[in-house]
C-alpha cells in the first residue's frame, strides 16, 4: 500500500535526491502494472492520471477533457489499482478542479483519504487559448486552478503546477506551488502522439523563462519540463543541459510510447518465427 506523505516529506525527499546531482523523474500512470514498473525503475513521484487511461484506450491526451467520462472519477477508480500496488513512492494525482459541483476542499479530502499525497491541477489551457477562456467566463478555468494549490497548501498536501508562461509560473508559485513544470505542448511521437511546431531550441528557451520567473518568487522551488518535443531520454538530455530543469514529468514520453514499442517489435518477432515444414 502507498505511503502518503505530507508537503514538506515529499519536497525533502525530492530536494535529497537533488542534493546527490540525479534528476527527478515523475510518469504518468494510467494502470497498475505502471505503477508497479515505474517504482521499481526508480520514479521519484507517480502521478494518477486520467490522459493516461485515455491514452491506453487508444485515444490521444486530448480525450480526457471531452464528454467521454468523468475525469475525476476515472481517478478514483485507478486509485484503487494503483494505490494497493506501490510500497514507497509518492502518489500524486492530474486532477481536476474544473467542477464547479466539486468543491476544492471536498475533493482534496476525498483523494487523500484515498492515499493520494497531492495533485496535478488539470490545465485547460491544454485545448487553446480560446476554450480557456470561454469556461472561465462560467468559473470552469484557469482561476480554478490556482486556487485548488491554494487549498491544497493549506490541506498540507503537495502540489505539481504546470505553466504555460512566465506569467502563470509567477502566480503558481505565488499560490504555493512545490513543483513547477514548463508545459510545452502535449507530446509527439509515437501513433497518437500531437503535432507540434516548436523546436527542442524554442522548448528549451520557453522553459528556461518560465523557471526564472518561478524562481523570482521562489528560489528554493523545485523546476521540471514536460511536452511538445520532449519525447525521449536524448531530448531530456538536452533540456537538462540547457536550462534549470532538475526532473521530467513524462505521460506518453513515459508509458504510451514504450508500451507501443514494446508491443510492436514482440508482435513482429513472433510472426517471424518459423514453423516446421
Amino acid at each position: 500500500m502507498a505511503k502518503r506523505y505530507t508537503s514538506k516529506e515529499i519536497v525533502e525527499r525530492l530536494q535529497a535526491e537533488i542534493s546527490k546531482g540525479k534528476p527527478l523523474f515523475m510518469p504518468n500512470c494510467g494502470m497498475g502494472i505502471s505503477a508497479k514498473l515505474q517504482e521499481k525503475g526508480g520514479s521519484d513521484l507517480i502521478c494518477i492520471s486520467p490522459t493516461s487511461y485515455g491514452r491506453l484506450k487508444g485515444l490521444g491526451s486530448l480525450a480526457a477533457f471531452l464528454p467521454f467520462w468523468d475525469i475525476n472519477q476515472i481517478v478514483f477508480d485507478l486509485a484503487k489499482e494503483i494505490i494497493p500496488i506501490v510500497k514507497e513512492v509518492p502518489v500524486i494525482s492530474l486532477s481536476s478542479p474544473h467542477n464547479p459541483l466539486l468543491p476544492h476542499r471536498e475533493h482534496l479530502q476525498k483523494l487523500w483519504d484515498m492515499g493520494i499525497s497531492g495533485v496535478n491541477p488539470f490545465i485547460s489551457k491544454l485545448y487553446g487559448e480560446s476554450f480557456s477562456e470561454q469556461i472561465e467566463q462560467i468559473g470552469m478555468g484557469w482561476s480554478n486552478e490556482v486556487e485548488f494549490v491554494k487549498v491544497a497548501k493549506e490541506m498540507n498536501m503537495f502540489t505539481f503546477s504546470y505553466a504555460f508562461s512566465p506569467e502563470e509560473a509567477e502566480i503558481l508559485t505565488d499560490a504555493g506551488a512545490d513543483v513547477i513544470s514548463s508545459h510545452v505542448g502535449s507530446t509527439k511521437g509515437g501513433t497518437i502522439g500531437a503535432k507540434t511546431v516548436m523546436s527542442l531550441d524554442e522548448a528549451a528557451e520557453l522553459s528556461q523563462k518560465i523557471f526564472d520567473a518561478a524562481r523570482k518568487v521562489n528560489k528554493n522551488i523545485i523546476l521540471f519540463a514536460h511536452g511538445g518535443p520532449i519525447e525521449g531520454p536524448k531530448e531530456v538530455e538536452y533540456i537538462f543541459r540547457h536550462t534549470n530543469a532538475q526532473g521530467f514529468t513524462g505521460g506518453s514520453a513515459a508509458e504510451r510510447m514504450p508500451i507501443e514499442k514494446a508491443i510492436f517489435e514482440v508482435t513482429k518477432e513472433y510472426k517471424n518465427i518459423a514453423i516446421a515444414k
